[in-house]
């Protein structure tokens, strides 16, 4: 879609929409793990109203590239869900079956079941896609909601969370996500969290030689690793305690080493290539 007539279509629609939705990346909402009247046959009810604002986007993508009809549903969906999953804390234990097996949400839970992640290509980028994001938390019975929306930030879609325990038997959890740049170039993140009282923290504990940092990027030329079968491409992976960052050349083409990071129980621990 061509920026300009992005910006005027996406301008007319929010001027348009009297109902406020924030995109603020500081959007927390915490509510109790309780019943509501939300029951499961109601969820699959709103589901599939969003899944027709998903497959109304797709249509629209079809027949015109540049339709404000592709800028109309692709808010409603983002709406839709994201007023869906604040307002209902039964969607913590919902499994949107409908929306991921259209492929309209990435939905990734971790191991213990306290921290979920969904994000979505919101159809208004190009080659550079656009994904908006929320994480869903839930920690002492509370579940918190906090959204991302993608505007400047394409941002990214989530495949994967791995788990850690320190020594005080805190668990950190190692989100990997995606960002797809272009139709060649691609970046694969890593991040780490806590979970504390009503607030997912950002956690420093990749230890380089200079630094301690809370996340790890691998930018690559995604044509590099195109016959690769899994999707997404895994090129940051975490096996037996060891992190593999795989190492990319002067051109951006993921080499056969890795940059490999050791945990010892409260970082993981710069230990060189291989």
């Amino acid at each position: 879609m061509k920026p300009i007539v992005f910006i005027l279509f996406f301008t007319i629609i929010i001027s348009c929409n009297k109902r406020p939705t924030s995109n603020s990346t500081d959007n927390n909402i915490t509510f109790s793990e309780t019943k509501t009247d939300s029951d499961s046959s109601n969820l699959i009810k709103k589901e599939k109203q969003i899944l027709k604002f998903h497959n109304a986007t797709l249509k629209a993508l079809e027949n015109a590239p540049i339709d404000s009809l592709i800028v109309i549903n692709s808010k409603r969906f983002t709406d839709s869900m994201s007023d869906l999953i604040k307002n209902n804390p039964n969607t913590f234990n919902y499994s949107f079956e409908l929306l991921q097996k259209e492929n309209a949400i990435n939905l990734i839970s971790s191991a213990d079941d306290n921290l979920r992640v969904y994000s979505w290509n919101n159809h208004l980028g190009g080659t550079m896609r656009f994904f908006n994001q929320i994480f869903q938390f839930k920690s002492n019975e509370q579940i918190t909601v906090d959204i991302h929306l993608a505007e400047k930030d394409p941002q990214a879609f989530f495949s994967k969370i791995y788990e850690v325990k320190n020594s005080k038997k805190e668990t950190f959890y190692l989100v990997i996500s995606n960002s797809i740049l272009s139709s060649k170039y691609s970046v694969q993140h890593i991040n780490a969290y806590k979970i504390d009282t009503g607030k997912l923290n950002k956690i420093q504990v990749f230890k380089t030689k200079t630094n301690t940092l809370d996340q790890i990027s691998v930018e690559y030329d995604f044509f590099s690793v195109v016959d690769r079968p899994e999707r997404p491409v895994e090129v940051i992976t975490l096996e037996n305690n060891t992190l593999k960052i795989a190492l990319v050349d002067d051109k951006q083409n993921v080499t056969s080493k890795n940059l490999i990071y050791e945990w010892d129980g409260e970082y993981f621990v710069y230990k060189g290539v291989r």
